[in-house]
């Protein structure tokens, strides 16, 4: 049986490595005091205990700072004596601090990949969910049974760094979805739509996306969709917009979504769901509360 070390924080990080635990031997560090559950793995608390002995490593750590240091320290560094050690970086990064870390680590024997998952509802992965695997292919079938033990959906798109990129892409698209549908369904609310009517319409036309499928028949129903906070969603608005930004790609639209979710989680709280963006405007257009649709 694989062993896995994994270093994180979080839900996302309590789900892979109950997800792991079902099939692997699984030691976590936790970076975040006691903020990963699972009942099925071995703690260990620093960073040489985590990669002695282990086959792989997973990483799922909220803070960009703390991710790389531990990458960088080094008790972890010589812990372990293999050569070609494999890390999985299943975090939020900067793509291209992905790929100086993995230039970087490849001199002293690790192999660091990214395979960042994505999803909305953690409740509904694996089904609702997919990884965005950026590395060789020939590493990734290596730990593509690892990476599938998490969610059956896993996607190769490149390089280091590119899953990185990939789950960027995939995340403003779809703050900028959930927002342009709130507001528009705001507007036609005000003009006597329901929002049940709206979700029929959109969804057979050419407004449909990924929002109005899922969002609107769930506002309807007063039904949560997401429990990705505000803040983690603006960060990953902040990292594309400046991943755009350094290439040359203007990211508009992009960053006044992340200005607007901004100012929602300064509003709301950073800790809420997206789900409670609805709020913003059926307060500010005067809308009825939930359940009173």
């Amino acid at each position: 049986m694989t062993t896995i070390g994994l270093a994180g924080s979080g839900e996302l990080a309590s789900f892979i490595a109950r997800q792991l635990t079902k099939s692997h031997t699984v030691r976590v560090l936790d970076t975040n005091n006691v903020s990963v559950h699972c009942a099925g793995a071995e703690r260990v608390d620093n960073a040489a205990n985590l990669a002695m002995g282990v086959d792989l490593v997973v990483l799922c750590i909220d803070s960009d700072e703390v991710r790389e240091a531990l990458l960088r320290s080094p008790d972890w560094l010589n812990a372990g004596s293999e050569k070609n050690r494999v890390v999985i970086d299943m975090s939020q990064g900067d793509p291209d601090d992905t790929r100086s870390l993995a230039k970087d680590l490849s001199e002293v024997g690790i192999i660091l990949v990214d395979a960042p998952l994505h999803t909305e509802n953690i409740e509904e992965a694996p089904e609702a969910a997919a990884i965005f695997f950026g590395g060789s292919e020939s590493v990734l079938q290596s730990v593509q049974s690892v990476l599938e033990a998490v969610c059956p959906k896993v996607i190769h798109c490149g390089d280091a760094g590119s899953g990185h990129a990939m789950r960027l892409v995939v995340a403003a698209i779809a703050a900028c979805n959930r927002l342009i549908t709130y507001e528009c369904a705001a507007m036609g609310a005000r003009n006597g739509l329901t929002i049940a009517d709206m979700a029929v319409v959109l969804n057979k036309s050419s407004g449909y996306n990924s929002a109005s499928a899922r969002v609107l028949p769930a506002l309807a129903a007063n039904r949560p969709t997401a429990n990705v906070t505000l803040g983690s969603w603006a960060n990953d608005l902040r990292k594309a917009s400046a991943v755009g930004m350094r290439y040359g790609a203007p990211m508009l639209i992009a960053t006044m979504a992340r200005s607007t979710l901004d100012a929602a989680a300064n509003r709301l709280g950073h800790s809420v769901s997206v789900d409670r963006l609805a709020e913003i405007w059926e307060l500010d257009c005067g809308l009825p509360a939930p359940g009173a649709r």
